[in-house]
């Protein structure tokens, strides 16, 4: 009776739904590019298939991890404040003045069972992934502050000028499975995007 409580149990653990969470702003991002590798929205079943042979392997209670890309390097537009155009004949003068709230330096996200903490405080992996991770010190910042805005310029004709938010960040991504007695009870993937730099760029082109 003992055996077949088991094997249900196993069975059961097995069959978990496969879900997606999505936790951070930075997934609203107009642009992310990293030097190398790729985001975890952008995983293809090919991949999991691949990564999950490192993390499928018997183990008493913990995370079992195996890391895709760690601290690389990207590039991103987190939004457009402004684009404005002249199809005239003559320059415009052009005023601006915005209050923006910038959100924290940190966004994480999971794909699979892999559960998230978010709230005020900095948002986190349930049941302590972060540990098995070993993440640099930068996962603790993590602040909301306010920013004001007052620019004052000529848009020439023929010119479009648009201000954005560009900055720079690390990524750091990958799979895990959680084991306790020996069943695995969580698996997923995982991913940490921490804004190094952040600051406004304007941009003037032709059309």
């Amino acid at each position: 009776m003992k055996r077949i409580v088991f094997c249900l149990l196993c069975i059961s653990i097995a069959c978990l739904p496969t879900f997606y969470v999505e936790a951070s702003s930075y997934q609203g991002y107009e642009r992310i590019e990293m030097t190398s590798g790729k985001l975890l929205a952008d995983f293809t079943e090919k991949d999991y298939t691949s990564y999950y042979k490192h993390v499928h392997k018997l183990k008493f209670t913990g995370w079992s991890v195996y890391m895709v890309n760690e601290n690389v390097k990207a590039s991103f537009i987190s939004e457009t404040l402004f684009s404005y155009y002249n199809d005239g004949y003559t320059p415009i003068q052009y005023d601006y003045k915005l209050e923006r709230k910038r959100s924290s330096k940190l966004g994480i996200s999971a794909t699979g069972n892999i559960g998230l903490k978010v709230g005020k405080d900095i948002p986190k992996f349930k049941n302590n992934l972060e540990s098995a991770i070993k993440l640099s010190a930068d996962y603790t910042i993590s602040h909301d502050e306010k920013e004001n805005y007052h620019l004052s310029f000529l848009v020439d004709p023929g010119t479009q000028v648009d201000l954005y938010v560009y900055g720079e960040g690390k990524v750091t991504n990958g799979v895990a499975a959680r084991y306790s007695l020996f069943l695995r009870v969580e698996k997923g993937g995982f991913e940490v995007f921490i804004v190094t730099t952040e600051y406004q760029r304007l941009e003037k082109k032709k059309i």
